[in-house]
């Protein structure tokens, strides 16, 4: 079984990244359209990933308090290669990836790229942290 998670893993990780759909958040399949990327969707390259529930809409949900902790330690016990990263670290990305999820296909792409790039992992490493994040997100 294990054999079979890392290619999975691997097409997760670039379906996220290509994205799935041009669609926008209200189904509308406008992929040049003003609307086809939400505001506040994707921050500038340099910024920090935003996890504020404030600025996404009412429904997201966040990795806080117990679910924080039981997203960190399921990865720290199931994903002993990125221990070299913080644990804010990991519930900042997580929740980034969260409030992007429920955004669009395009966002979830966008942070998954972004959070390979900021983290340094390689894309089955950015698979479990994000696979992770929103299993527990929902």
């Amino acid at each position: 079984m294990h054999k079979r998670l890392t290619p999975l893993a691997l097409c997760l990780v670039a379906a996220a990244v290509l994205g799935t759909s041009a669609c926008d958040s209200s189904g509308d399949s406008r992929a040049n359209g003003p609307s086809a990327a939400p505001s506040g969707a994707s921050a500038p390259a340099g910024a920090a990933p935003s996890a504020s529930p404030s600025s996404s809409p009412a429904k997201v949900r966040t990795l806080t308090g117990i679910m924080s902790k039981l997203y960190v330690r399921s990865v720290r016990k199931n994903y002993p290669d990125v221990d070299h990263i913080s644990d804010d670290s990991l519930i900042t990305y997580g929740n980034a990836i969260c409030v992007a999820r429920s955004t669009s296909p395009d966002a979830f792409g966008k942070q998954a790229k972004k959070t390979m790039q900021d983290l340094g992992t390689t894309p089955t490493q950015t698979a479990h942290i994000l696979g992770s994040a929103d299993a527990f997100c929902r």
